[in-house]
């Protein structure tokens, strides 16, 4: 008599997790990064992660602007930086005392619009920018072709870190009345000045800086299922080069 055949166990089926909403993934990002990009790489693509942070991250950029240069103390230091440089010109015999206070006077007048302008397009371009530098980064280094617009997706989100770091930048420029009051070393120098190579530099080791590396370098980790140090040396090394071409280059004050 033959015996039956042994009936195979099924293994139980692991319930999946439902699917974070919106809200979730930018709360979560400052918390648990890695399973939200987890989902972002077997999800569909959503413009929602990308052009929200944006969108976020432009005004509250245009806010601080306008509200950093509206400030009487932080107006009285751009004019004295600006009549410092406008000095060095006009000894040089390059431009004429008279010339020198009409453009200080448009400068003055076209501050804020054009700081406002200035932060709103900076905060577009630095999402397409990193989404780049991700793909980049995964195709050289790591061999692993990753579409643009999951990079950008995670470029977006990964800009929720540096809306609260505008907030943060706001509060203190607010309470501190100095121009340069990021959360960096630039705030034991008490008078800041951005043609020292050595000032920007202390500028630039930003607490959000950092935090923003490692919720990118989540995300590339995930994306191109590597060990998150590995992942972590490519972000950090390519960031550490393009600050250190923005300082020697001069143009260290724009990434501040």
């Amino acid at each position: 008599m033959e015996e039956p055949p042994p009936i195979l166990e099924q293994k139980p089926q692991v319930p999946r997790l439902p699917a974070m909403s919106l809200a979730a993934r930018f709360l979560n990002v400052f918390a648990v990064p890695g399973d939200v990009f987890e989902e972002i790489k077997t999800s569909r693509f959503s413009a929602a992660n990308w052009l929200v942070p944006i969108l976020l991250l432009a005004a509250v950029g245009a806010l601080s602007a306008f509200v950093t240069f509206s400030q009487p103390a932080i107006k009285q230091q751009v004019r004295e930086l600006q009549a410092k440089g406008m000095d060095k010109q006009v000894q040089a015999g390059k431009i004429k005392q008279e010339d020198a206070d009409k453009v200080l006077a448009m400068i003055e007048k076209f501050t804020v619009p054009l700081a406002v302008v200035s932060v709103v397009a900076m905060s577009v371009a630095r999402v397409f920018w990193w989404a780049l530098v991700l793909r980049l980064l995964g195709l050289w280094f790591l061999k692993v072709p990753l579409g643009y617009l999951k990079n950008l997706e995670v470029a977006g989100l990964a800009m929720m870190i540096n809306v609260l770091g505008s907030v943060v930048t706001l509060l203190l420029t607010v309470n501190l009345a100095r121009l340069v009051a990021t959360p960096s070393l630039a705030l034991v120098i008490n008078d800041f000045d951005a043609t020292r190579k050595s000032h920007l530099m202390m500028g630039a080791m930003n607490v959000f800086s950092f935090w923003f590396i490692g919720v990118v370098s989540a995300g590339l980790a995930r994306l191109a299922g590597v060990p998150f140090l590995k992942a972590a040396f490519l972000v950090f090394a390519y960031w550490l080069f393009q600050e250190s071409l923005f300082i020697l280059s001069g143009l260290g004050q724009f990434a501040l």
